[in-house]
């Protein structure tokens, strides 16, 4: 399904969740076991600028009249003292909150921007004046907070109080606003960028961990609060959080609900306001970064957002929502749907759709290859009798490296002593579908498994053909010696190695290798990698540079126990003009990294010695992941116009 039919379909849900209300509010949340709670004050106004928004985007007046009701809602309910009640209005309607305040703030603002009606902008004024005159000296607010836990994730409350100072012109109110950032910035830990008190309870905050939709709070909060006060510590402390998130995100490929201080999982289910609200917090780094890494997390995060959306579901009061958990039964609003994870996916979408168009304008690229990185081997001055060195190439079952390398380099009598497969065991059917029954439940994954198969066969589509490379066939009919083992990292995979008495390794398409079988060769192990170093590491960095409008290059580099981190022997850049397509870009980066390593190899084997190496420093390079296939899309379209601009 394309994006607006995610969004529209999001959209009309917000729609029923304020129609199934008889007050003009929306409701919090449609729970599959009691039905419509009552109208939820907070969300209500943070949600306006959405329907406001979406009235734009789907050209559609009705959302702007839908608009009116909530802001008569909220005029309704706010207090004489300026505040508005926390919770919703069947739990509380005279008890006044920090944060449900400061959220509708930002809807009465735009109310105001909207249509001018002068009585919104007073209501938040007042409501604005109360915020300042019960915070603490310190910055924090410690009183009319949810459950009376003071908490960072206010920062999502301080940041709307900026956002009305600004446009008001009142300093009281941004003072107010920068008091507080500098008490979130204080409780940061410069280590991981983690910041305590992001939890919504103290056993949370014990812990030194958050669920993702107030760690996303927390950072929103401080990045809009520091660019409108112009806190360049603030933006960089965001920064460094969000990368950390976006790296776990790409790792695994999935986002937990609940993480600690070092961004690792603490539940077995994902928060989908948050991914939702992480993907915001990503495009917003973007826009001001210029870094596109942040936009392929975000797209990865919102495409986990629309897998999970009940596009589909029977129930109207559930068709088009998110559920708060992914699984629904997760613990982040156990079987609910909740308006706010409605209003941040309609939020990413539209974000996400402004960043895809943004792209054609991205400034050309700057970086380049460091002038002491070697860029050719030196001639080999051959000793009288040249070294008999064992080269030992490691691989996969499918791995077309072993004949590329064999082929390429036979015509200066290349052999390698012996070829290592390593053959990992992965999971039989049976017990992929019972991960998936218990990650998801049995209708999830028959739903899945009739959209996949219906989708296959309106398209037409066949099965992906299986990789024709067979390195074992290869290698039997050149007489090399193979060694077959299930992992490289095994006891059994070390001592295989270890027997074959190596002095140079050569990373042929194995898997990650780890500090045991990297200790075994006497002069190590090489990689050709298809980046430039020491800036460019991790995946699909040929076409990251292209995308970044930088050079284009590969580099032969030993292999340490980081990724893509070890010692420079050799790199080269490749012309990328005339290339059509990622694919063409990638077949021209792997010849020249073939040829190079092949370069480097011979040395080598004639010197009995590496060529010089140049060290890398941790903090020189990016690590890159695999490039979202909507990022790629739009490279590929740049490609065919440029070789077309060329071929002219």
């Amino acid at each position: 399904m394309s994006d607006r039919d995610h969004l529209v379909a999001a959209a009309r849900w917000l729609a029923r969740a304020q129609d199934a209300m008889t007050d003009g509010g929306i409701g919090g949340r449609y729970n599959l076991r009691g039905g419509w709670s009552s109208s939820y004050a907070e969300t209500t106004g943070y949600i306006i600028p959405t329907l406001l928004a979406l009235a734009d985007e789907l050209n559609d007046a009705t959302f702007h009249e839908r608009a009116e009701p909530c802001v008569e809602f909220l005029l309704r309910l706010q207090l004489p003292d300026g505040g508005f009640p926390g919770g919703e209005v069947l739990e509380n309607t005279a008890q006044p909150s920090i944060f449900n305040t400061a959220q509708i703030i930002t809807g009465l603002r735009a109310w105001h921007v909207a249509t001018g009606d002068a009585r919104a902008l007073d209501a938040a004024c007042r409501a604005a004046d109360w915020l300042v005159a019960v915070q603490d000296a310190d910055g924090a607010w410690r009183r009319h907070t949810y459950n009376g836990t003071i908490t960072t994730y206010t920062a999502h409350a301080s940041c709307w109080l900026a956002e009305l100072g600004q446009y008001v012109e009142k300093q009281a109110y941004l003072r107010s606003a920068e008091r507080h950032l500098d008490w979130v910035l204080g409780h940061r830990d410069h280590e991981t960028g983690w910041f305590d008190l992001a939890g919504f309870n103290a056993t949370h905050h014990a812990a030194r961990r958050a669920v993702t939709h107030t760690i996303a709070y927390t950072l929103w909060g401080v990045l809009l609060t520091s660019e409108i006060t112009q806190r360049a510590d603030g933006i960089a402390a965001v920064h460094q959080a969000a990368s950390g998130i976006a790296r776990r995100l790409q790792l695994s490929g999935w986002l937990a609900g609940v993480l600690d201080r070092n961004w690792r999982a603490q539940a077995n289910y994902a928060c989908l306001t948050g991914n939702a609200q992480m993907a915001l917090v990503w495009l917003r780094l973007h826009a001001l970064s210029g870094d596109a890494r942040y936009v392929n997390a975000a797209l990865k995060a919102i495409d986990l957002v629309k897998r999970a959306q009940a596009l589909f579901a029977h129930d109207p009061n559930v068709r088009g929502g998110i559920a708060g958990s992914d699984p629904v039964w997760g613990r982040y609003l156990y079987m609910a749907y909740p308006n706010w994870a409605a209003k941040f996916f309609i939020d990413a979408l539209l974000a996400k759709r402004e960043a895809i168009a943004g792209l054609s304008g991205r400034p050309l690229g700057r970086r380049t290859l460091p002038a002491d990185i070697p860029t050719s081997v030196p001639l080999a001055s051959a000793p009288s009798v040249p070294p008999a060195l064992r080269v030992v190439l490691y691989a996969s079952p499918q791995s077309a490296k072993v004949e590329q390398m064999v082929r390429a380099w036979s015509e200066w009598g290349f052999r390698p002593a012996a070829v290592v497969i390593e053959r990992r065991a992965e999971p039989s059917v049976m017990q992929r579908l019972g991960a998936r029954v218990r990650d998801d439940g049995p209708a999830a994954l028959a739903a899945r498994v009739f959209r996949r198969r219906a989708l296959a066969a309106s398209a037409g589509a066949a099965a992906p053909a299986r990789s024709s490379h067979d390195p074992i066939a290869f290698c039997a009919s050149h007489g090399i010696p193979v060694t077959e083992v299930t992992s490289l990292d095994s006891a059994e995979g070390v001592a295989a190695v270890r027997a074959l008495r190596p002095d140079l390794a050569i990373h042929a398409g194995a898997g990650i290798l780890r500090a045991a079988v990297l200790a075994i060769p006497r002069l190590g192990t090489l990689n050709a990698h298809m980046g430039l170093l020491p800036y460019y590491r991790g995946m699909n960095v040929a076409e990251w540079a292209r995308f970044r409008r930088d050079e284009v290059g590969c580099t032969v580099h030993l292999i340490d126990g980081g990724i893509d981190t070890g010692d420079i022997l050799c790199a080269s850049t490749v012309s990328s003009d005339g290339a059509r397509s990622i694919r063409e870009l990638r077949d021209r980066v792997d010849t020249a990294q073939i040829r190079l390593l092949g370069q480097v190899v011979r040395f080598v084997c004639e010197t009995g010695a590496l060529p010089p190496r140049r060290p890398q420093r941790r903090d020189e390079g990016r690590q890159f992941f695999r490039m979202h296939p909507e990022l790629a899309a739009v490279l590929d379209r740049e490609l065919k116009a440029s070789a077309a601009g060329h071929a002219d």
